[in-house]
């Protein structure tokens, strides 16, 4: 399906949803607001309201410039300090449905206004007078069930209303909704009582489909989330991470796979697969400058480490220090065998190949 602004959406309760940012509500609607509008910024944690005389939108949270200026706290006692011919706005949240008296406003006798519901009560004074506008809060998207818009009713289709989603469907200019009590119908609006006709809906979507070269763009802070049985995967923020086992591909176009204490590297940059374990490289298949494949094996220990380099011509032994400068070094090639050996006044074993004080070649028995 195409998921779309239904024009009947907007004025049903004056919130215009969630909105990461005040540039993300702008790119949703350009054009400003309408008397009473708002919307929750997730950015900065607060409602936001549109203020029809400075055409602005403001934090009802934070100091703003005129002719905005906060949020009424208590109506019985409110009295703005406004000045004939300077417009300022207002806004009180009412929490219950009822009266809500404004008795000390300059200016004017006292305001009374009424709500059906838990509102936003916007109060504007236009530089001679007041004004007041009114918007409802309700919760009706909260406690309904999920939409999942099926587009035009069609005879071949089986409509539900089941595990929290109802299907609603297009019918002669009206939108329909399956009745939670009849949980499953074939029929159609217009012949059966198994449907209801629904004003404002916000749908989920089971399919979205975009035209060619169209981008789809989510807010830095938002995930999609794609899953099939116990296997999920996220997108979010320039990273694909795969939930159930930590696999994730990067922004710089890595693929790291956790394999137990150590992580599987995939890099663009090393050009290679790395076995990194909890501090170091321990295994690293690449490249070198001349295009020969190598196997390389790291071991750290208290003096420094082990490491041992594989090529298709080569192997080859390397003690290094603490601080990754050589120290010895041995190469075993189908030539020979290039390599340091022990001296007589070195710590020897048994078994030791050595030379001894004479120059000569010895094996250390006993």
């Amino acid at each position: 399906m195409k998921v779309k602004e239904h024009s009947h959406l907007r004025g049903q309760n004056g919130c215009l949803g969630f909105f990461y940012g005040l540039d993300a509500l702008l790119s949703a609607y350009p054009e400003g607001g309408l008397a009473g509008e708002f919307f929750i910024n997730g950015k900065t944690q607060s409602i936001w309201v549109w203020d029809s005389t400075g055409r602005s939108w403001y934090d009802t949270n934070h100091v703003a410039s005129a002719p905005f200026f906060g949020v009424v706290t208590d109506p019985a006692t409110f009295s703005p300090a406004v000045e004939s011919g300077q417009p300022a706005c207002f806004v009180y949240v009412a929490g219950y449905a009822g009266a809500h008296v404004f008795p000390a406003l300059k200016g004017s006798s006292a305001i009374t206004v009424t709500t059906d519901s838990a509102a936003i009560i916007t109060l504007v004074w236009d530089g001679t007078a007041w004004r007041d506008y009114v918007t409802p809060i309700t919760f009706d998207d909260a406690i309904r069930p999920m939409y999942m818009y099926r587009g035009v009713w069609s005879n071949t289709s089986t409509y539900t209303c089941a595990n929290g989603v109802v299907d609603v469907v297009y019918f002669m200019d009206r939108y329909y909704q399956v009745k939670e009590s009849v949980k499953s119908t074939s029929l159609s609006p217009g012949e059966s009582s198994d449907w209801e006709e629904v004003s404002h809906f916000y749908a989920v979507a089971d399919r979205l489909d975009m035209l060619p070269n169209q981008v789809m763009i989510l807010d830095r802070q938002q995930t999609i989330r794609t899953t099939s049985g116990s296997s999920s995967w996220d997108l979010c923020n320039g990273e694909i991470r795969h939930q159930e086992s930590g696999t994730f591909l990067s922004q710089s176009g890595e693929l790291r796979v956790s394999a137990g204490r150590s992580d599987i590297i995939i890099s663009p940059m090393m050009k290679g697969l790395v076995f990194w374990g909890p501090d170091e490289k321990n295994l690293v298949v690449d490249w070198d400058t001349n295009d020969n494949i190598r196997l390389t094996l790291s071991q750290s220990d208290v003096s420094g480490s082990h490491q041992m380099l594989i090529t298709p011509r080569q192997i080859t032994l390397s003690k290094l220090d603490s601080a990754g400068q050589v120290q010895s070094t041995t190469q075993i090639s189908p030539e020979g065998v290039n390599g340091k050996l022990k001296l007589w006044s070195d710590t020897l074993v048994e078994g030791d190949i050595y030379v001894d004080e004479n120059n000569f070649l010895k094996q250390k028995r006993g």
